[in-house]
Parts: C-alpha cells; structure tokens; sequence
C-alpha cells in the first residue's frame, strides 16, 4: 500500500463504525508519521461521543499522549481497555 492509501485505511477504521484493529502495517505507519499521530490524537480527544474506535487502536493513541517519562500501570493480560464514549 502507499502512504495515501495507508493513510485513508487507518481513518477509515475509526470513521466508519467497523471497529477494525489497525494492521501491523498500519501501526508501524502511525508511530512513524508525527503529523497523523498529531490528527489521530485531536480526533480521539474530539470525538467523545465516537463509538467507531477499536479498543486497541484506541490504546496506541492514548499511549502517544503519554509523555515518555510517565510509566503507566502494567494491564494484566486479560484486563479490558476501558474507552469513555
């Protein structure tokens, strides 16, 4: 896939209510890419009301707003990510 393409797949996962985890590639795409992590993590903090995003994929984000010196609590592996929309 092209980054265009690439681009309008990771969107799509959280615009259109199919709830899709984001690919390896996909991922891999996101932690490389500051200007989408920048749009990934104003819309993730705009859209409370979105019920579109995997709880996955909602986890990666939120762990880009974490600042890098902050060490969260390790989630047990059973554990259930918890989103607030």
């Amino acid at each position: 896939m092209n980054q265009k393409q690439l681009e309008d797949s990771i969107l799509e996962a959280v615009s259109d209510a199919i709830g899709r985890e984001w690919t390896i590639e996909e991922k891999h795409f996101i932690e490389n890419n500051s200007e989408l992590q920048s749009y990934l993590k104003e819309w993730l903090n705009n859209s409370l009301s979105d019920t579109c995003w995997h709880p996955d994929n909602y986890k990666l984000v939120q762990d880009l707003n974490t600042p890098s010196n902050f060490s969260p609590p390790t989630m047990l592996e059973n554990e259930e990510i918890h989103i607030p929309f």
